[in-house]
């Protein structure tokens, strides 16, 4: 995926990608790793995984939601959205 191309709807999709890996994760621990500590350390590694997903998804939605909602009120002032630390652009389509 070519990063200058970066875009608020790619990074939504990775981080369903992210939860779904996560949840994936711990569904094979649980079914395939014996010893109970390593269960525990390695189901909270994917539960962090998939908390960070949702968290950066969930802030993320909430960008795009002030973006739309300042363009359909007519305010054209520049509002960044980021995503782990980057910032990525949101494409927004106008109403003619």
């Amino acid at each position: 995926m070519d990063l200058s191309s970066f875009n608020a709807q790619s990074a939504r999709d990775m981080s369903l990608i992210a939860m779904v890996v996560g949840v994936l994760g711990v569904l094979l621990v649980l079914k395939f790793v014996s010893s109970v500590v390593s269960k525990l350390l390695l189901s909270a590694v994917f539960a962090g995984v998939i908390w960070l997903g949702f968290t950066q998804r969930d802030s993320l939605s909430a960008c795009i939601a002030e973006i739309e909602t300042r363009v359909e009120q007519g305010d054209t002032s520049d509002i960044t959205c980021s995503f782990f630390g980057r910032d990525v652009s949101v494409e927004i389509p106008f109403q003619q």
